[in-house]
């Protein structure tokens, strides 16, 4: 029966005795007052001494009940503090549990079912240390005991070194955690408070990568430094292999690679040179550069592979690879797309591009953009810094003998002017001619900064092919007789046009001829053709003059260059203007030649339908 309850009924037991009492006692009084009879007296003294006691005990009775009731409120208040931080246990999203002095679990709430993928009645009544990496056990016992003794009531677990957890399925986790205990009669109690960090600390090493590789890319503006810095920071960090293209000046795609495994790494490179994507490329890196947002191919099988190389050459080596996942970043500059990142993923590691990677990625994109735009806008700030030196070198140079020429007869005819006016005469050409060297030296400067700027203008209409040629040969007709040199004009249909600029188009072929009777000794052919290809029409300048040497090809349309064998003067622009022009009208230049026995240069212009 319930402590309320009885009490209760004994109350009232109480209550019902005093009131039987009452008639005896009125009795007694009764024959106490009628006959004052001494036994009377000792029935009635009795009979208050018994009131007396049932009221004293029915007094402390109601004391007793109030005890009750004032434990009722406070078995009520502890059952709902109980409830309370049951339910705070139950929902805490950290691990809670609490073990007993020999290292075993007593509770293990929703929190640590969570963390560590027991249940609570797998965990309960298991050790401790089923929770921790096997290597960490012997110590962390250790460490269990040391704060068992001491007088701290509660410690902070890993403040010297980082602590570990180990779920069910064994894999490990970072964790925070701090530990308290209770001494009570049967023994010590143990409360463990534990956080799996695990996204705080991947946070804080993606900050750390992305805080030192900024710090990395800005060592260095020189385009290879910074191809090789992307590289090293890429793998294996972020992949086990990657591709960096780069969207060139020209639009061309560069591709360079690197990989974690060297003879992976060799295959890739073979791809990068022989069979970089091109704008036209199925590739998902011409999908990324094009909608400016990353592409991520989760799963790569060699049907995939097939279905989108273009080239049938390059399918074994991409096999060779053994990708199973391709994660594509473009590198945006002022939302312009200067290159991309391919990161691949080989099996290496797991979860490479996992969203929380992808995020890592995406922000390492940014400051690759960054690094490679900075390292665009350093190599333009030097070509352009180059340039004005080459330019003033040409006008310092080439100007000098000219502007002398010119102040020498001017000087002469002033001071003394010679008496024949054939000599006065051949004074006059050659200001006449200094002037004019001057004018077209002038006029080229301003069309190779036009060509660099990207600004050569041209007014394409239907032309005869013939009357341009017949202008051009026209006007080197007269150093080719000084020279002794043969000119041949192959004959050209008249109906032969071309869809051009004819100035520009005579100036095309005036530098190639000039540049053919340079090169040519007297007695030697310089010959003119042209011929008619599907839409476009080949015209060549071919002499036999000394030829040009292999290595001395690649550069000989670069801007004020000469071969340093041939020094028969000229700025060195003429062919890097002659292709600026012919580029300009979508066609292109090229050369063919062989030391000793000449040269043809040849380029390609649109026909006119």
């Amino acid at each position: 029966m319930k402590p309320a309850v009885t009490s209760r009924l004994v109350a009232t037991s109480l209550r019902v005795a005093i009131t039987v009492l009452l008639l005896p006692i009125a009795i007694t009084i009764v024959d106490v007052v009628s006959s004052g009879d001494a036994r009377a007296w000792v029935r009635l003294g009795a009979l208050a001494v018994a009131v007396g006691g049932l009221a004293f005990a029915i007094r402390r009775q109601g004391t007793f009940d109030d005890l009750l009731e004032e434990q009722r409120h406070t078995d009520e208040a502890l059952r709902a503090s109980e409830a309370k931080f049951s339910g705070i246990l139950a929902i805490a999203a950290d691990a809670i549990i609490t073990i007993d002095e020999s290292y075993r679990i007593l509770h293990f709430n929703q929190g640590a079912e969570e963390t560590f993928g027991y249940t609570a009645a797998e965990a309960i009544g298991q050790p401790l240390s089923i929770l921790l990496p096997e290597r960490f056990r012997a110590v962390h016992d250790s460490h269990m005991r040391s704060f068992a003794e001491s007088a701290e009531p509660a410690r902070r677990m890993g403040h010297r070194r980082a602590v570990s957890g180990r779920r069910r399925d064994g894999s490990e986790f970072p964790a925070e955690a701090s530990i308290s205990k209770l001494n009570q009669p049967g023994g010590q109690i143990f409360t463990v408070v534990l956080r799996d960090i695990t996204e705080r600390k991947r946070g804080e090493e993606a900050d750390r990568f992305l805080t030192d590789a900024s710090i990395r890319l800005a060592q260095s503006l020189q385009h290879d430094a910074v191809i090789e810095a992307i590289a090293a920071l890429t793998v294996p960090t972020l992949a086990d292999a990657c591709f960096i293209d780069v969207v060139a000046d020209n639009d061309e795609i560069r591709r360079y690679a690197r990989a974690e495994d060297p003879a992976v790494g060799g295959v890739m490179a073979t791809l990068a040179t022989s069979f970089a994507p091109t704008w036209d490329s199925a590739s998902p890196v011409i999908d990324a550069l094009r909608r400016r947002r990353p592409e991520l191919i989760e799963t790569i099988d060699d049907d995939w592979i097939e279905a989108t190389e273009e080239h049938t050459a390059a399918v074994p080596l991409w096999k060779r690879i053994g990708m199973r996942s391709m994660y594509v970043v473009p590198l945006l500059v002022a939302d312009r797309a200067i290159g991309a990142l391919v990161l691949l993923d080989l099996g290496q590691r797991a979860g490479r591009f996992s969203p929380d990677a992808q995020a890592v990625i995406d922000r390492f994109a940014s400051s690759v953009a960054l690094t490679l735009g900075n390292a665009r806008l350093y190599a333009a700030a030097r070509r352009a810094t180059s340039a004005r030196d080459e330019v003033l070198a040409v006008v310092s140079h080439d100007l000098r003998n000219p502007i002398s020429a010119i102040a020498m007869c001017a000087r002469i005819l002033r001071e003394a002017p010679p008496a024949d006016a054939d000599e006065r005469e051949r004074m006059l050409t050659a200001i006449t001619e200094a002037t004019v060297w001057m004018q077209q030296l002038i006029r080229d400067l301003l069309d190779v900064s036009a060509i660099e700027a990207g600004r050569m203008a041209v007014e394409r209409q239907p032309a005869s092919l013939a009357a341009i040629m017949s202008t051009a040969t026209g006007m080197v007709s007269g150093e080719v007789e000084q020279r002794s040199i043969r000119l041949v004009v192959e004959p050209v249909d008249e109906a032969l046009a071309v869809n051009v600029d004819a100035s520009r188009i005579v100036q095309v072929i005036t530098n190639l001829l000039g540049n053919a009777i340079k090169f040519t000794d007297a007695g030697g052919a310089v010959t003119v053709r042209a011929r008619r290809e599907s839409t476009a029409v080949i015209v060549s300048v071919s002499d036999t003059g000394i030829g040009i040497a292999p290595d001395a090809v690649p550069h000989i349309f670069n801007r004020f260059w000469q071969a340093r064998a041939t020094p028969r003067g000229g700025s060195g622009l003429g062919l890097a203007i002659a292709r600026g022009i012919v580029e300009a009208h979508g066609g292109r230049l090229w050369v063919e030649s062989q030391v000793g026995k000449g040269s043809t240069f040849s380029f390609s212009i649109p026909a006119s339908d």
